[in-house]
């Protein structure tokens, strides 16, 4: 295999400070010029070991010891992979749209870049287009895998055909979301020594605010980028939390098992139902277009939802939504149908009391007492349908000369809480409850079949007017349906309700 590492970088030797087995050292450590005393529980007076956790991080790579380099983050991964194999002037491939950092340390280096697109109406990974940009000048070329912003997987065997064509230049793939994704290119190592992996603890582990990253690579090409990382670059703390990352496993798995089973299942479908345009995505985040992304980013943020906005070639309008846990995604469904979608039409029962809902006696029509109430055949029946329906209880009656002497508002009260709570301990609940306390020679707009009880709710409210409807036991109840454009639902007073709504909503359902 001919050493692919920059020639002034194979002459470099290494700065191999004499670390293993200081931290453990019960002794004197006077050869760092360090602190000599801890200054508190933690021993970060002394500079940090690695051998350990790179040990660790190479059995769960599944590679040898000494094929694994940690990093301060995917960052300087990159930092180190395009500082180690390209000069200045030397031609690197980095398909748009993807993670910024690599052009930004290619532009750093002197790198002159070469850009293949992701085709904007699938967003697929351009093999056709890499594999024509690879020639002799060719020194890097960069497979982000899943792609960050667009989420698009590329096949290990299309990653094989771009190492077998680039034989003099190295392949960097990027597994940043390899948790989440499951593909890995790390199998590629032995037959082709060119490709080059890095991945990071910020995503799947979430260690982002630490910085710790690492490269899988052949062991020549390791010893090469440890020339040119710093020997201390990690801290120890993010090196002690990668530790214990990889010590509980099971934890990561179960959260990226959440997110990639459940969750972004859940607003994949939401955004197919939605009309909402959305490309499928091997990571955790899910790029999406919708019709005003500027509103839709506004909205959000005003409701305490940050998206980030993209503005790269080929995805311009669009916005990257990182998927988190059930719990959250459901939150951003709710926001986002609420205050970005048109609400649905709500479905609406408007539902006479007496003689509909509760047995209204013949010669003395007011129930002003515990005694007189009894709930209908069929009520708690039908209206535990109407709730399974998605539809909103509204109550709207007429209640002669409520307030009066002869019919006191306690009088009124009793009965109606005890009905309200013998409705709310079966899980039935009312959106709105309208009554009307005069009397019919008192000429009020309020009192059915006159609307102006509902005038107000009518304007504002967004009625399923097709399939809502008023049901009750009197010819004002009957005039009131027309008057507001529903259907009427008629009932023999004190008849079995469920009955009488049964085949309207069978019609309608």
């Amino acid at each position: 295999m001919r050493n692919l590492a920059l020639r002034r970088i194979q002459v470099m030797k290494p700065y191999n400070p004499p670390l293993d087995g200081r931290a453990s050292n019960r002794g004197l450590l006077l050869d760092f010029n360090e602190r000599t005393l801890p200054p508190g529980a933690q021993k970060t007076q002394l500079y940090p070991e690695y051998f350990d956790l790179e040990a660790k991080i190479a059995k769960y790579a599944g590679v040898e010891a000494g094929q694994t380099m940690i990093t301060n983050g995917t960052d300087q991964a990159i930092d180190v992979i395009f500082r180690t194999f390209a000069d200045k002037g030397d031609v690197v491939v980095i398909p748009e749209p993807s993670f910024a950092m690599y052009a930004q340390y290619a532009r750093i280096a002197g790198n002159r870049i070469v850009s293949p697109l992701y085709p904007k109406d699938s967003l697929a990974f351009p093999l056709t287009e890499v594999l024509a940009a690879i020639d002799g000048q060719v020194k890097v070329a960069a497979v982000c895998n899943p792609n960050s912003p667009t989420g698009t997987l590329v096949p290990v065997k299309d990653i094989e055909r771009i190492a077998k064509k680039a034989k003099n230049a190295i392949i960097y793939v990027d597994e940043a979301y390899f948790e989440f994704s499951g593909c890995s290119a790390v199998g590629l190592i032995k037959r082709y020594p060119n490709v080059i992996i890095s991945r990071t603890f910020s995503k799947a582990f979430g260690l982002a605010g630490l910085r710790i990253g690492y490269i899988i690579a052949d062991k020549r090409y390791i010893a090469e980028m440890l020339k040119v990382r710093g020997p201390y670059d990690v801290n120890q703390t993010a090196c002690d939390s990668a530790l214990a990352a990889l010590n509980d496993v099971e934890t990561m798995r179960a959260y990226a098992g959440e997110v990639t089973e459940w969750a972004k299942p859940l607003v994949e479908r939401f955004f197919e139902q939605s009309g909402i345009t959305f490309y499928p995505s091997a990571g955790n985040f899910i790029l999406f277009k919708p019709t005003d992304p500027a509103k839709v980013l506004a909205v959000l943020r005003q409701n305490g939802i940050l998206l980030r906005p993209q503005d790269k070639p080929n995805i311009r309008g669009t916005l990257r939504l990182t998927i988190g846990t059930m719990a959250q995604m459901n939150t951003f469904i709710k926001v986002y149908e609420s205050a970005i979608l048109k609400p649905r039409s709500q479905k609406y029962a408007f539902l006479d009391r007496d003689g509909t809902l509760i047995f209204e006696p013949p010669d003395d029509p007011q129930v002003d007492s515990l005694d007189k109430l009894r709930i209908l055949d069929g009520v708690i029946t039908g209206l535990k349908q109407l709730v399974n329906l998605d539809y909103k209880l509204i109550l709207i009656s007429n209640q002669d000369g409520l307030g009066m002497a002869s019919f006191s508002a306690k009088a009124f009260e009793l009965p109606q809480k005890a009905m309200l709570k013998t409705f709310s301990d079966a899980g039935i609940t009312f959106e709105k409850i309208f009554i009307c306390p005069h009397l019919a020679s008192d000429g009020c707009n309020c009192r059915k079949p006159k609307t102006g009880l509902l005038d107000e709710f009518l304007r504002t409210a967004d009625i399923d007017m097709e399939n809502s409807f008023i049901c009750g036991d009197r010819e004002s109840d009957k005039r009131l349906a027309k008057a507001v454009g529903l259907a009427f639902v008629s009932m023999t007073a004190n008849g079995n309700f469920y009955k009488a709504i049964k085949p309207f909503i069978r019609r309608t359902s």
